[in-house]
């Protein structure tokens, strides 16, 4: 669900937009400014401690999400920085019969405006720089806030295989109080980052991930 490239520091932004320009129409972020001089690119600069740190697959708060995703590493620190992706489609299979009944009928509702606290939860900052990054955060990711109803399972366009649709942009599920929907994402949501789900990437620079967005989390 994810091709690497090595070296592939001949790419500049404009041909980084080019190559992406080959299978579809890219679209920008809804709400992060892109990088100066782009259409579409985002500059993810983690040396300030932004980088994603829980499961997602991008940007399922809107309702026609991308279908790929296209990250190029430019630098690297010499350790750390690791990207890793799930397969939502082997997650799905390997579901108890029962679980993957009811993740059948499931619909959850993603969002951008979820809970920057708890992704900075476990940090050395003092709580003051805690709060800064949180309302960063806030003020940017969700300056405009989306809510979007998607199934659980989706059925891929192409293969027309079955994957589970979850990440942190899960508010709940439709029908389900909070605790409910908390423990049972939960439940789902540790099938799908299961070792034998996933893959890690060490970085290098001028690395290229291209990944499948609508059957992978990342």
């Amino acid at each position: 669900k994810v091709v690497f490239f090595r070296s592939q520091t001949h790419l500049d932004d404009a041909e980084h937009e080019a190559f992406a320009g080959l299978f579809g129409d890219p679209v920008a972020h809804p709400t992060v400014p892109v990088a100066e001089g782009s259409r579409y690119l985002l500059d993810l600069d983690s040396k300030e401690g932004y980088a994603a740190s829980s499961w997602h697959t991008d940007v399922t708060f809107v309702d026609a999400y991308p279908k790929a995703s296209i990250l190029r590493a430019i630098t690297v620190p010499e350790a750390g920085g690791d990207t890793v992706w799930a397969n939502g489609e082997t997650a799905y299979e390997g579901l108890p019969e029962p679980l993957r009944q009811l993740a059948n009928t499931l619909w959850a509702v993603h969002t951008n405006d979820y809970d920057y606290a708890a992704q900075f939860g476990v940090t050395k900052d003092s709580p003051q720089s805690v709060k800064d990054r949180q309302a960063f955060q806030r003020s940017v990711f969700a300056s405009t806030v989306y809510e979007t109803e998607h199934p659980v399972v989706r059925v891929h366009p192409v293969s027309g295989q079955r994957s589970l649709l979850l990440g942190h942009f899960v508010r709940n599920f439709v029908g389900l109080n909070p605790k409910d929907s908390a423990r049972l994402f939960a439940i789902l949501q540790e099938h799908v980052t299961r070792e034998e789900n996933v893959v890690r990437w060490r970085w290098e620079a001028g690395d290229v991930a291209f990944w499948d967005n609508r059957s992978t989390q990342h």
